[in-house]
């Protein structure tokens, strides 16, 4: 009970992002006493701010913001410099100066560090046209400080590692693709629109489900790379992404299932029992694959499945008058076994030097 206890709270832990609160923090409070010690200033908000704008919740996001950081406060004082100087009068050049660097500061590769930008180049003008060129120098090292303590907290200070996330968000997929798939089977059955037994936002709760998976996906990949801890390396082989692209192939074919049978224009009832029967049992066997999509084998009944659908939709069937939308049904059915029947390729292994015991040595 006590383990129970202690595993939710370190669950809770962990999405409350305390790690990254700590590692902002940390590196504020270093930047703080480093400032004062080495650059005997009171005050180093400069450096402290810069250290908790630089953190995010991985390393590759901390190193992205870091150099936008960098990049903004660089442009700021390079825009700034020359109209401190050589600008007059004074109101004309921080006019000019603000304009261009509020121009630049908008531009997209900057993404929210653009603000940097017109900010440093005021304080930059303001402080050269004052002759503080020690206090722009002293302003501008402690924002390097701060950037190089918060790229170290963010790699050093247990970096966030976000593969369960990823893991959780694919089989919550795969849990809505089943059941997307159970209730066409229902629906088929008991000769209603799957809008009647999933609801009127089936289509809503796949897409959102996609969404998320492709986010926690990434994050996850992003989490891995330039991360230090062992963790990071062992769990790297759990992001395939292969699982992830067979499972959105599959949830487009459910979706065009789905509308072709909410629409109405023809129904498995229009072909008799001799059609809808067999295509509910695909549809909860195809449900069944889809939710076994883990990157190894293949379900031991999709081969079985294949054959059913091709019998079904074979020439030998008799022909009733619904057989163009019996097709039309079977297209989609058939791309959703195909995708989920991809052999998984298998990582490369490591190659090991094996001895030739025939070869002399002198060894013994």
């Amino acid at each position: 009970m006590h383990g129970t206890h202690m595993a939710a709270l370190m669950a809770r832990i962990r999405r409350a992002d305390w790690a990254g609160a700590a590692q902002a923090t940390l590196a504020a409070g270093l930047t703080w006493q480093t400032c004062v010690l080495s650059l005997h200033v009171t005050t180093p908000y400069a450096g402290a701010i810069a250290a908790l704008l630089v953190v995010e919740t991985t390393v590759v996001a901390t190193v992205g913001a870091a150099a936008r950081y960098a990049a903004g406060c660089l442009l700021g004082v390079v825009i700034a410099v020359p109209g401190a100087l050589y600008a007059e009068p004074a109101a004309a050049a921080l006019v000019l100066v603000v304009l261009v660097s509020v121009l630049l500061g908008r531009h997209r590769l900057l993404g929210h560090h653009g603000l940097h930008v017109p900010t440093t180049a005021v304080i930059t003008f303001a402080l050269l046209r004052d002759r503080h060129t020690g206090e722009l120098g002293v302003h501008l090292a402690e924002i390097v400080l701060g950037i190089a303590f918060g790229l170290a907290c963010s790699a050093l200070l247990f970096p966030a590692v976000r593969v369960r996330s990823a893991e959780r968000a694919l089989e919550d997929l795969r849990l809505v693709v089943a059941r997307h798939l159970d209730g066409l089977a229902d629906a088929v059955v008991r000769h209603q629109r799957p809008r009647s037994v999933l609801g009127p936002a089936w289509e809503g709760a796949l897409d959102t489900a996609l969404v998320r998976a492709h986010s926690a996906v990434d994050e996850a990949h992003e989490s891995v790379r330039w991360n230090l801890r062992p963790a990071a390396r062992r769990r790297r082989r759990h992001l395939d992404r292969r699982v992830l692209g067979t499972l959105t192939d599959v949830a487009g074919e459910v979706t065009a299932t789905g509308r072709l049978l909410d629409t109405g224009s023809g129904t498995p009832a229009d072909s008799g029992p001799a059609f809808s029967q067999p295509y509910a049992r695909l549809l909860r066997t195809t449900a069944l694959c889809a939710y076994s999509c883990r990157g190894g084998r293949p379900h031991p009944a999709l081969p079985a499945a294949r054959h059913a659908l091709a019998r079904l939709g074979g020439p030998g069937r008799d022909a009733p008058s619904g057989a163009a939308t019996d097709q039309r049904l079977l297209r989609p059915l058939e791309s959703a076994l195909t995708c989920l029947s991809q052999p998984a390729s298998t990582p490369p292994s490591r190659s090991r030097r094996i001895l030739d015991p025939l070869r002399p040595t002198s060894r013994r």
